[in-house]
């Protein structure tokens, strides 16, 4: 599941950024909620599936979520540079990281809490419907959501190729991209983990799974705090 997630991003990002710099971004956030949605919907009848089935399911919902956090993200992050001065969009985005994380304890918590009470595909479907509550508000979002058509214009593969060659003539963006990648890959194998030593070594389930998850999440809202303050910022 992992691997396929991780694989849907690596091939459908580049796919993702082309389709922000070319349509609507407001378009493009709104299909990548909706992809989103309909993953997480597709896990509701997996339980009830014999196994023939429900396999191919859990891994087209892992590339619908891959798919979809890509467009979310890409479409998202072109809306909020066109609405936030360029001199306040660090601050910005580190309050947005700090919400982001925020709703990744409440989701968490909640979605452990769900599925101990009223079972995965019950949970998955509400999920769901949290998931596509959020369309309208994402209509509500301004700025300049129509991108601004490049003098050059490149195709999926050249656009690749211009950002690849960017990357090996920035040896610091480089270093910083691998790093990053490198510490999420740390997270996803302690998340492949985690449930087995919850289960075997603590005797938990869905329940205390989620509490884990919640309290990583608030450590990083508390990490963003933290880093939100100039005088240990800069050091650091």
């Amino acid at each position: 599941m992992l691997l396929a997630s991780s694989l849907a991003g690596l091939v459908l990002a580049p796919l993702s950024g082309y389709l922000v710099d070319r349509y609507s971004r407001l378009g493009v956030t709104t299909s990548g909620q909706l992809a989103r949605a309909v993953g997480l919907l597709k896990l509701a009848p997996v339980q009830v599936l014999p196994d023939a089935l429900s396999r191919p399911i859990l891994l087209l919902s892992a590339v619908l979520g891959a798919f979809g956090y890509g467009l979310l993200a890409g479409g998202m992050s072109g809306i909020l540079q066109s609405m936030v001065p360029e001199a306040e969009r660090m601050r910005f985005n580190m309050h947005m990281s700090f919400f982001n994380q925020g709703g990744l304890a409440l989701g968490t918590g909640a979605g452990g809490y769900a599925i101990a009470h009223l079972g995965s595909t019950t949970a998955a479907a509400l999920f769901a419907f949290v998931a596509m509550s959020v369309l309208p508000l994402l209509g509500m979002l301004t700025g300049d959501t129509d991108p601004k058509q490049p003098a050059k214009r490149l195709n999926l593969f050249s656009a690749s190729r211009e950002a690849i060659t960017y990357l090996l003539n920035a040896p610091q963006t480089l270093a910083a991209s691998v790093a990053v990648r490198l510490a999420f890959a740390v997270i996803q194998v302690t998340n492949l983990l985690l449930p087995g030593f919850v289960i075997h070594s603590l005797g938990g389930g869905s329940r205390l799974f989620g509490t884990l998850e919640m309290t990583a999440a608030v450590a990083g809202m508390a990490a963003l705090a933290v880093a939100g303050i100039r005088a240990v910022a800069r050091p650091a």
